[in-house]
C-alpha cells in the first residue's frame, strides 16, 4: 500500500472532540480528511492499494491504518463516503423502504450481506438509495459513537452549491472524474435533471459518457458550462481533450486552506462529506 501525506498536522484534543473525520473509499484505495471544528484541514492522506488487492478488503485495511494512528477513538463527527455502483434515484412519492432492495436488484448485482441505505437529496423531491458493503458496516462498528455513511453522489449535489445561482437556472453540469469512476450531475431550472454514475475502464472514457449525457438531454455544449472536480485539472491532458468538444469548461470554485488547486480538486467530494452529514 502506498500512502501519500498531503497535509499532516497534530490532532489536538479539541479537534479530536469537536472536529470532523471523513473517509472516502475508491476502487483503488481510500482517502482520509480530518478537519478542525471550523472545517480547516488538519490531516489529509491518500492510500493507494495495488490492483491485485481485493477491493472488498479495502475497508478492513482502512480500519488497520486508523487503529495504528489511534483514529478509531476520534470523538468528533465521523463520515464514511462510499461510491457503490449499486445506486438509484427514486422520487419520494413512490419510494417504499421495504422495496428498496428489490429496486436496486433490477439495476445491479447485490451481495447477500449488502445493506441498503437511503438519503434525502438536498432541495429535491428524491431519495438516493445505495448499497453499503458488509466490510464498510464492519468498519463502522469499530468506531466509538455515531458514524454516518453517505454516497459520493450526495456530495456532488452538495458541491453544486459552490456554483453561482444563475448557472443553476440556465443549466449547469458537474462531473467528478476519478481513475475508475465518473459521476455526473445535471441541473436546469434550479432542479436536478440527472444524477448518474459510470464505471470507467480508463479515465479518458469520461469524455464519451459526458458527451453522450449532453446529447441525450439535448444540452447545448456550446452554452452550458461544465464544472470539474476530481483528477482533471487545467494542466491535465484530458482537460484539453474535453475542450475540443465543450466550450465552457470550468474548475469548480472551492477553497481548502493549505491545498494547491490540483489537490483541492481531488479533495472536494471528500471535504463535502462532513457538510452533507
Amino acid at each position: 500500500m502506498q500512502a501519500d501525506s498531503i497535509i499532516s498536522n497534530t490532532i489536538s484534543e479539541d479537534i479530536s472532540q469537536k472536529g470532523h473525520q471523513t473517509i472516502r473509499f475508491h476502487a483503488d484505495g481510500f482517502s482520509l480528511l480530518i478537519s478542525d471544528p471550523s472545517y480547516k484541514p488538519v490531516v489529509l492522506k491518500r492510500f493507494s492499494i495495488e490492483s491485485s488487492f481485493p477491493s472488498d478488503q479495502i475497508p478492513a485495511e482502512c480500519g488497520r491504518v486508523l487503529k495504528e494512528e489511534m483514529l478509531l477513538d476520534f470523538q468528533g463527527e465521523k463520515v464514511l463516503i462510499v461510491d457503490s455502483p449499486c445506486t438509484a434515484v427514486v422520487p419520494k412519492q413512490i419510494y417504499d423502504q421495504s422495496l428498496a432492495r428489490e429496486m436496486l436488484e433490477k439495476t445491479c448485482s447485490l451481495k447477500e450481506h449488502d445493506q441498503i441505505h437511503h438519503r434525502t437529496i438536498r432541495n429535491s423531491s428524491f431519495y438516493l438509495i445505495f448499497a453499503v458493503p458488509e466490510s464498510v458496516i464492519e468498519l463502522q462498528e469499530l468506531f466509538q459513537g455515531e458514524v454516518k455513511i453517505i454516497h459520493s453522489l450526495e456530495c456532488l449535489v452538495s458541491l453544486a452549491d459552490q456554483v453561482q445561482a444563475s448557472d443553476h437556472q440556465r443549466g449547469v453540469v458537474l462531473i467528478d472524474v476519478q481513475p475508475s469512476t465518473l459521476e455526473i450531475l445535471v441541473i436546469q431550472g434550479d432542479q436536478i435533471k440527472l444524477l448518474n454514475r459510470f464505471q470507467l475502464g480508463d479515465p479518458s472514457e469520461c469524455i464519451y459518457h459526458t458527451l453522450n449525457t449532453l446529447k441525450q438531454l439535448n444540452i447545448d455544449r456550446e452554452a452550458i458550462p461544465i464544472y470539474l472536480s476530481g483528477i482533471i485539472h487545467e494542466e491535465h491532458e484530458l482537460f484539453g481533450m474535453l475542450g475540443k468538444y465543450i466550450r465552457r469548461i470550468r474548475t469548480t470554485p472551492y477553497y481548502m486552506e493549505e491545498l494547491s488547486k490540483v489537490e483541492m480538486l481531488r479533495s472536494m467530494i471528500l471535504s463535502e462529506g462532513s457538510k452533507c452529514a
